[in-house]
């Protein structure tokens, strides 16, 4: 059958399939199926994606290893390339992972990693002009540092103190920024204000908390993304454990069923619970010897 235009709606009783036909046997083989309740079924995996717009951020949620029709989501791959958005989600079975781009220095299998860490010269900028409801292009004054061309993409700009305090809105976009020619700067974000500013707020920015992540040191410097599930090399795009079962590198004596927490003695491991302030990672499915890799049911 040709291709076939249609003015109205296409309905039927009974679903929709797409299949392709074999030229030497003359077999069927079915792809996907839209069932009568409305369901869609992919038998090559499901991927959920949404590619920016104007206005809006692009976001992946991919369903079982494999199960992009856009590039191979596979956990235990790596790549020089990005072939997904960064903080992408990828559900695999029992675990929830995260997609990054790993920092200038390679980390090993089961190690967790942080975010990089903040430049202190963009927090606490003063709003350039007052800046009304509704504006995406909002000019800040930076305390120094230049900015390479969206170097913040995808990260976060927030008003952090007077008027219109507590918004966030998500970067889209950043100019290549010479600090020593003129201090003011304009961020565009996908999220609109709403709420003015005036040139007495202070903003502040964060990069994209999934790009040049680190192992997360023995000093606190940021967040816990996740786990490396792999040795990963440096300056590569990979997945990150979030949620699930995940072997980490372990430090002290580990109490099965107890909550771990992120090591401030051994950079990426865990360690044992103790009531102080560092970071819960999850609970202990299965213990191993200290400098061993002990199983962890994550919940970052």
């Amino acid at each position: 059958m040709a291709n076939t235009t249609f003015s109205g709606a296409i309905r039927s009783e009974n679903g929709f399939k797409t299949v392709t036909k074999s030229t030497t046997l003359g077999s069927y083989t079915e792809y996907s199926n839209m069932n009568s309740a409305g369901n869609l079924y992919n038998k090559g995996g499901a991927h959920i994606q949404y590619a920016a717009a104007t206005s809006y951020g692009p976001a992946d949620v991919i369903i079982g290893k494999g199960g992009s029709q856009v590039n191979t989501a596979n956990p235990w791959a790596e790549s020089s390339t990005q072939l997904f958005p960064l903080g992408s989600v990828l559900v695999y079975g029992n675990n929830v992972y995260r997609y990054g781009l790993l920092g200038g220095t390679a980390v090993t299998a089961g190690k967790l990693v942080a975010h990089q860490a903040q430049d202190s010269n963009h927090l606490n900028m003063t709003a350039t002009a007052t800046t009304a409801v509704a504006e995406v292009d909002i000019s800040v004054e930076t305390g120094g540092n230049d900015l390479t061309l969206n170097e913040y993409a995808d990260g976060y700009l927030w008003v952090n103190d007077v008027n219109g305090e507590g918004q966030t809105m998500r970067v889209k976009s950043n100019p290549a920024h010479d600090h020593s020619d003129d201090p003011s700067v304009v961020i565009t974000t996908y999220d609109p204000l709403a709420t003015a500013l005036t040139t007495s707020s202070q903003l502040s920015l964060i990069h994209n908390p999934y790009s040049q992540v680190v192992i997360a040191p023995t000093a606190e410097a940021g967040a816990v993304m996740g786990a490396t599930v792999i040795d990963v090399t440096a300056d590569y795009y990979c997945w990150f454990t979030v949620s699930g079962p995940q072997a980490l590198l372990t430090e002290g004596t580990l109490v099965l069923g107890h909550n771990c927490m992120r090591s401030d003695s051994t950079a990426g491991a865990v360690e044992p619970s103790s009531g102080s302030t560092l970071v819960n990672i999850g609970q202990v499915m299965a213990v191993n010897a200290t400098t061993e890799y002990s199983l962890v049911w994550m919940n970052l």
